[in-house]
């Protein structure tokens, strides 16, 4: 299940906070139902939302960002996996 954290439409945007209630909604959904579905998270995912996205229960995130717009997309990436919780 896809959850767009942001308006669609371009890169860099901010993470819309209440996305955070969609990702625990729709995963308590998944549990219940026992799908073996998972929650991905696209936009807005950076070295400060990551932990939340992963707290509220997102199993794939994508941040490209965070990830392509600093010095070292390694060092980000690496910074990001860090910082990621249960996402790995």
């Amino acid at each position: 299940v896809l959850i767009m954290s942001v308006q669609p439409g371009y890169g860099g945007q901010t993470f819309i906070p209440n996305s955070l209630k969609k990702i625990g909604q729709v995963k308590s959904l998944l549990n219940e139902t026992k799908s073996k579905a998972t929650v991905q998270v696209d936009g807005g995912v950076n070295f400060e939302t990551i932990r939340q996205v992963s707290e509220a229960g997102a199993d794939i995130v994508v941040a490209g960002s965070a990830v392509f717009n600093k010095k070292n997309a390694r060092d980000n990436l690496n910074h990001l996996r860090k910082n990621a919780g249960a996402i790995s």
